[in-house]
């Protein structure tokens, strides 16, 4: 995105209320005239409460943003009372499609069974497009037992194909297409097992927090600068939301402490940091699913949406809660209340980041993700030994 699009997007958005930022919107439409932005914490919204975020019992129902209170923006809605057609997707976490899979067995579940049955309801009754992008991501990267991997994504096709949610749904008869789907799915899922650099570079990013903030005696704002140099010259990366995260964990900022409570000094720390990387790469991965649903869906507004019965990936979110969503030439743009400016004071070191950016592009092509996530891991096993 050029710096004329970028500045433009934050007048709007730092506008004191929804009338001047749409007002600002015309002016700007010469320049925006492709992009969509999502206006989150608005006075005003496009949406009623169908599409508010809901939990039944313990399973969620979670947008990026709270969607009553969501203003869109683009080019076929300038106007106050433009009409907004409007889809929900909603992608399923992996604790989701673990108890569908159970439920589908005939298998008990540890939670109330008729509350699960409930929630699939609600979503079938309520028009949502169900995809477990998130959780085959998730799967694959644990110890896979591919049988089991095969009754998961036999279990969502059915799910996908009925209307009525009961106790005897796994009953359902398939056709050849829906076996060919499967088999689809189950390729494509261990496919993205050697593509997933971007959740690497996430691990690397908490574990050198972790080995930062834990073994090393500097001052926090030391240790914060220490860290974004760490992101910036070794891993050539700069992924803003993460980094900002874990620099207020490293700061030990209150507003973290939900978030990586389970990470502890003990044997477990390992296991304990891939969960904490996946609580806070699902964010990522919605706001990316979010993206691909309004690439394909030009005539609608898709809201998409996260089902999940953990509440890891929620207290991730609201460490730093995202202000905008903005879709530009098929490239999206998250705008969160805290940005790297607000937690680092050293601007040589914000200028470095700015201004070495195509350096970075060059260098991170020849890195390894996979390798320096196993040196950390050595490394942080070797300190609590």
């Amino acid at each position: 995105m050029n710096e004329y699009k970028k500045m433009a997007i934050m007048d709007i958005i730092q506008s004191s209320n929804t009338i001047e930022k749409i007002e600002k919107f015309k002016a700007y439409k010469f320049l925006l005239g492709d992009c969509r932005i999502f206006l989150f914490d608005e006075e005003g919204s496009n949406f009623d409460d169908s599409v508010k975020n809901k939990k039944i019992g313990k399973f969620g129902i979670w947008g990026i943003g709270d969607y009553t209170k969501t203003w869109i923006l683009d080019s076929k809605h300038l106007f106050e009372r433009s009409l907004v057609r409007v889809g929900k997707t909603i992608d399923f976490d992996l604790n989701i499609l673990t108890y569908l899979n159970k439920v589908m067995m005939g298998h008990k579940i540890n939670l109330d069974e008729n509350e699960f049955l409930n929630y699939l309801s609600h979503l079938k009754n309520t028009g949502f497009q169900i995809g477990m992008t998130t959780a085959l991501m998730e799967r694959v990267q644990t110890k896979i037992d591919l049988r089991i991997l095969s009754e998961m994504i036999t279990s969502f096709v059915k799910l996908d194909n009925i209307s009525t949610i009961n106790k005897d749904m796994g009953n359902i008869y398939l056709s050849e297409d829906d076996y060919m789907r499967i088999k689809q799915i189950y390729d494509m899922a261990l496919a993205q097992e050697k593509n997933l650099e971007q959740f690497n570079i996430v691990c690397c990013c908490i574990m050198k927090a972790y080995l930062i903030k834990t073994y090393d005696n500097s001052e926090k704002n030391k240790k914060v600068d220490m860290f974004i140099k760490y992101c910036l010259d070794v891993l050539n990366c700069y992924l803003e939301k993460e980094i900002v995260i874990l620099s207020l964990y490293i700061m030990d900022d209150n507003r973290t402490h939900k978030v990586f409570k389970k990470i502890k000094n003990n044997n477990d720390v390992i296991k304990n940091i891939l969960n904490v990387a996946w609580d806070i790469y699902h964010i990522r991965l919605v706001e990316q699913i979010m993206l691909r649903d309004n690439m394909k869906n030009t005539e609608q507004v898709i809201l998409s949406f996260f089902g999940t019965a953990d509440n890891g990936i929620i207290d991730a979110m609201q460490v730093n809660p995202v202000k905008a969503f903005v879709i530009e030439n098929d490239y999206p743009i998250s705008i969160h209340q805290m940005n790297i400016n607000d937690i680092c004071k050293n601007r040589e070191l914000l200028d470095s980041g700015y201004l070495n950016a195509s350096v970075r592009a060059e260098k991170i092509k020849n890195l390894d993700f996979k390798q320096i996530r196993e040196r950390l891991e050595t490394e942080i096993l070797e300190k609590i030994m």
